[in-house]
C-alpha cells in the first residue's frame, strides 16, 4: 500500500487525475490483485477470528478493552460480508464453462477492484483482532486461537512505469 500511495502521489495532479490513465489503471489493478492475494490465506478463517475477537472484547469491556474495538470489529465484519459477496458473484460468473479466457481475466480484475475497499478496511482495522488477543492474554484469559501457519505476503509485481 505504501508503494501504491507513493505512485498515486507522484502520478496524479492536484485534483487526483492521473497523468497517464493507462499506466495508472495498470498499477491500480496490480495493487488490487496484491490485496486479494494477501488476504486470501486469511479469508477462510476471518469469520472465526472475528467471532473470537468479539467474544474476547466482550469479556474485556470495562477492564482493559478499547472503546474503538467494537467499531473496528463492526467495520471488519461489514468488509468481510462485502468480500464474500464479491467472491460469490465472481464464482457464479466463473462457473460458466463457456467463458473465454479474456472474460475470466476480466472477471478476476473486476472481483479484485470490487473488493479493494473492503480489503483496505481489513488492512486498516485488522490489527484490532491482534490487539484484542494480546489484551486477552495479558488479562490471563484464553485468547483467540491463532493458527501456526503464517501466510507470507507476496510483493506486488510492478507494471512498467511510463513517464
Amino acid at each position: 500500500m505504501a508503494a501504491w500511495e507513493q505512485y498515486d502521489d507522484e502520478h496524479t495532479d492536484l485534483d487526483g487525475w492521473p497523468y497517464d490513465k493507462d499506466a495508472y489503471d495498470a498499477w491500480q489493478a496490480e495493487k488490487d490483485a496484491a490485496l486479494w492475494r494477501c488476504f486470501a490465506p486469511l479469508r477462510e478463517q476471518a469469520s472465526a477470528l472475528l467471532e473470537a475477537a468479539e467474544t474476547s472484547a466482550g469479556h474485556l469491556a470495562g477492564k482493559s478493552g478499547q472503546a474503538r474495538w467494537s467499531w473496528q470489529l463492526d467495520q471488519l465484519r461489514g468488509a468481510l460480508e462485502r468480500i464474500e459477496t464479491t467472491l460469490a458473484e465472481y464464482e457464479q460468473l466463473a462457473a460458466d464453462p463457456y467463458l473465454s479466457t479474456e472474460a475470466v481475466l476480466a472477471a478476476v480484475a473486476a472481483r479484485n477492484r470490487q473488493a479493494a475497499d473492503a480489503l483496505g478496511d481489513w488492512l486498516a482495522h485488522g490489527r484490532a483482532v491482534l490487539e484484542i488477543h494480546a489484551a486477552t492474554v495479558r488479562a490471563g484469559q484464553t485468547g483467540i486461537r491463532l493458527t501456526t501457519r503464517t501466510p507470507h505476503a507476496a510483493a506486488p509485481a510492478s507494471p512498467a512505469r511510463s513517464r
